[in-house]
């Protein structure tokens, strides 16, 4: 299978390592070419409780390097998509498929606007990713990942047959996959993990486990999942607030070490996805008329964050 990431943050450093040493064809594509040429010279390391290892990887900064590609697998940040389909509209294959493994709402709206709702698939994942440096990765946290059609009966029987063919490549690769019938609750899912986790280690500064140790973090925490899963309700996605909350605990618990992305972000002073997450969660609410206090004050703090962020010399 011919596979390209695009992306060399945590997880798409983290897909891109075990999918190489499980022998399939992978490019991991980077905006940066400086970058990619250190990944190119340097390779992936990973580590991790289970296990450690090496290997190199075909990075590039340009699509003209890349071989005919079966899927792409999008790890960009959420406010960074419509720019990266952009540039692929018009330099891929028109047979390749989309696949956006990515946080937040509205990634597959916008991909399909490029390319077509057929092409894209969806997938989201439990696993837990901490970038140390560019090709430095720490697998905090053994999880899977769930793949489906986008647009469910609409899509195409190629990308069903791709999606199948991808976790079949993924459990070989020792990543734990499996495709599902429909995607989009398990979207919605992994929404309410983000919402509860990441504005709130971000602000906190601490990994995901410590949330559970200060009882006020569990409250806010479970205000902000309560508000998302009403949302969901009023997008016709039906989750069961016990459920998804203890869902939110066991990522903590099981991810306990691990730095979340929104947290890696405001420690490198870049724009997180906070739009994306808590304050996609307050916009949809706005306009089902529901209330949403927690997600605000989570969202407002967080611009607050980036808002202060300094440059060298302590100029904004």
């Amino acid at each position: 299978m011919i596979i390209t990431v695009i992306g060399p943050g945590a997880i798409g450093c983290l897909l891109a390592a075990y999918l190489t040493r499980a022998g399939e064809e992978v490019s991991l594509l980077d905006y940066r070419p400086k970058r990619a040429t250190l990944l190119q010279d340097r390779g992936i390391a990973v580590t991790g409780e289970r296990e450690a290892f090496h290997t190199p990887i075909k990075a590039t900064a340009y699509l003209t390097e890349i071989s005919s590609t079966d899927i792409f697998i999008l790890c960009v940040k959420a406010s960074d998509t419509a720019v990266v389909a952009a540039k692929l509209r018009d330099a891929i294959p028109p047979e390749s498929h989309l696949l956006t493994l990515q946080n937040g709402l509205g990634n597959i709206e916008k991909l399909s606007e490029f390319f077509g709702g057929n092409r894209i698939l969806a997938g989201a994942t439990s696993h837990g990713a901490t970038l140390l440096e560019v090709g430095r990765v720490r697998h905090a946290g053994y999880g899977e990942i769930w793949l489906g059609q986008a647009n469910g009966t609409d899509s195409s029987q190629a990308g069903g047959a791709l999606l199948q063919n991808l976790a079949t490549t993924m459990n070989r690769a020792g990543l734990q996959a499996q495709v599902v019938d429909d995607i989009q609750p398990i979207l919605w899912s992994k929404l309410v993990v983000n919402v509860g986790i990441n504005a709130l280690t971000a602000i906190l500064g601490v990994p995901n486990g410590e949330l559970l140790k200060i009882p006020t973090c569990q409250t806010v925490l479970d205000g902000a999942v309560a508000e998302a899963v009403q949302v969901a309700s009023g997008c016709g996605i039906q989750l069961q607030l016990p459920e998804e909350i203890e869902r939110v605990r066991a990522v903590c618990n099981s991810t306990a070490a691990n730095i979340s992305s929104m947290l890696q972000d405001v420690k490198r002073q870049k724009k997180t996805e906070i739009d994306q997450i808590n304050g996609a969660v307050v916009r949809m609410a706005a306009s089902l008329g529901m209330a949403s206090p927690v997600n605000e004050v989570l969202t407002a703090l967080v611009r607050g964050l980036e808002a202060g962020y300094k440059v060298e010399g302590g100029k904004p």
